[in-house]
């Protein structure tokens, strides 16, 4: 027996990336999951493999985080279907990376839609249904280091807003066998650069440089691969749920400043 057999986890942005590694993860351990993101081509593919690595079921759900209630009412969904949400894995994130003098509010309305009260409203559904179920959970939020930067910007600001709702509930749930964690992610392959303006990319490129580092090289030093940080999830599911696994920060060996 597989050692999630039984359980259900919800992952979002789980078309590629991390999200993606995430999920094949715990789809090689024996979890049920839902699978959220917006492109549903990505999603299927996903789904199937990890069908084929173990899953027992893998559900696409094409999902626009930006809309309000979007996750909350996922998440009530998987409650009714499923007789057990083991975790809930806060992993889609949007990312504009430009000063805030320079920063277009509607992108900032977003980032603070994806990054923070999509996570807030699917936490606290999720703290609902795994009540309801009267089994152990697990809510892990996937923050960034952007949220330790001096120059972090508006992303970085959604991601010191996620880490402090990770840590307030961390309080209120003293009582609950429900374990909240926050990974820190540094640069790792992903999506979140799809938005990136020209110049952010060039700047990043020229501070890799200057280091030493060719971003366009497979294996470079500073974008790790993401299954380290499925390892990091994986991890924190594995442990009793008599602790609290506050979080984990893990980056590759070189850092680069957008």
């Amino acid at each position: 027996m597989a050692k999630y057999d039984g359980r259900a986890a919800i992952i979002t942005g789980a078309s590629g990336g991390l999200g993606r590694a995430i999920a094949l993860r715990l789809a090689e351990r024996g979890m049920a999951l839902w699978l959220a993101g917006r492109t549903r081509s990505d999603l299927e593919d996903v789904a199937a493999s990890a069908v084929a690595a173990g899953s027992p079921a893998a559900h696409a759900v094409e999902l626009d985080l930006q809309q309000d209630g979007a996750l909350a009412a996922l998440v009530q969904e998987v409650g009714k279907l499923h007789g057990y949400l083991f975790a809930l894995v806060n992993n889609a994130g949007l990312m504009h990376p430009e000063p805030i003098l320079d920063g277009q509010p509607d992108r900032w309305r977003a980032m603070f839609d994806v990054n923070v009260l999509a996570p807030l409203q699917g936490c606290r559904a999720a703290i609902e249904v795994m009540r309801g179920h009267g089994k152990p959970g697990h809510l892990v939020n996937i923050s960034s280091l952007a949220s330790r930067i001096n120059a972090g910007g508006v992303y970085g600001a959604t991601k010191v807003a996620q880490e402090m709702i990770s840590r307030s509930l961390r309080q209120e749930l003293e009582h609950d066998d429900i374990r909240v964690t926050s990974i820190v992610p540094g640069g790792f392959v992903s999506k979140l650069g799809r938005y990136f303006e020209p110049a952010v990319v060039q700047k990043l490129i020229s501070n890799a440089s200057a280091k030493g580092v060719d971003l366009t090289a497979a294996g470079n030093r500073a974008f790790g691969d993401p299954i380290h940080i499925a390892n990091a999830v994986e991890y924190v599911l594995d442990q009793p749920i008599e602790i609290n696994l506050q979080e984990i920060i893990i980056q590759p060996p070189v850092s680069i400043s957008y």
